[in-house]
């Protein structure tokens, strides 16, 4: 997705678990006073026109279609470095302050992502934000990553040797929320198309991947996953839609 960005309205602050060479990705989820949707949309969107025209400061919006955030307007910022947290923003951030705080109820806070790179699908920084995209996150138990995403790493592997078309991103938070949350973002244009298919429909995948991977090493691999994800938080399934207005229109 096109370098999405995503608004910040509390000052960039260092975080601990910073990278010189990752990539990071920042969301906000956003909830207008009750009756002032059209002031907050017309706000945001001068906002962006104003400060968000170019690859580097693009940033997308995104309205949340389905799930307990239903309604919420989701600002994304991405595939930055961490030196773009150190960056003087007094300017858009008074911008915000005078023409969208006004119509603002509240918001979630800023969270941090790291996208693992290694562990996405078909994943292209250049491609147009998608029309949709289902966001799920996982919860993973205190110890037990390490088993989630053996199985995830492995599935990768046979996708694309099978071929699979669709695009789906890891994330990994690194600051404002429970650490041990990933996030997978799989971007979409039509829910009649969906989200990807296998260069033959009708293969075995399980059979695929024991022959990769070794004898009955999709169900061991599949249980020792599901295992590990937490029995309180486990796993949540939202869907957005792109808001064009509200998001950066590059040249």
């Amino acid at each position: 997705m096109k370098k999405l960005l995503v608004l910040l309205l509390v000052p960039f602050f260092a975080f601990s678990q910073t990278n010189p060479n990752s990539e990071y990705w920042q969301t906000n989820k956003w909830t207008p006073k009750a009756g002032m949707n059209a002031e907050f949309e017309a706000g945001v969107a001068k906002k962006t026109d104003k400060f968000n025209g170019t690859a580097e400061t693009s940033m997308a919006t995104y309205q949340i279609i389905t799930g307990q955030d239903q309604g919420k307007y989701m600002r994304v910022m991405g595939n930055r470095n961490a030196a773009a947290f150190d960056e003087d923003n007094t300017a858009e951030l008074a911008y915000w302050g005078k023409h969208v705080m006004p119509y603002v109820q509240s918001n979630d806070g800023n969270k941090r992502w790291w996208r693992m790179k290694g562990l996405c699908q078909n994943w292209n920084n250049d491609a147009p934000p998608a029309k949709f995209v289902k966001m799920t996150t996982y919860t993973i138990k205190t110890g037990q990553m390490s088993d989630f995403l053996r199985f995830w790493r492995n599935n990768n592997k046979v996708q694309k040797e099978l071929g699979y078309s669709g695009v789906s991103g890891l994330f990994m938070l690194v600051s404002g929320g429970e650490s041990r949350q990933l996030l997978e973002v799989e971007p979409y244009n039509s829910h009649a198309e969906g989200m990807g298919d296998f260069t033959d429909p009708d293969v075995d995948y399980v059979n695929a991947y024991n022959e990769m991977h070794g004898w009955r090493t999709h169900r061991n691999d599949e249980k020792a996953a599901t295992a590990s994800i937490d029995e309180v938080w486990g796993i949540t399934v939202q869907t957005a839609e792109l808001n064009t207005e509200m998001s950066s229109k590059l040249k």
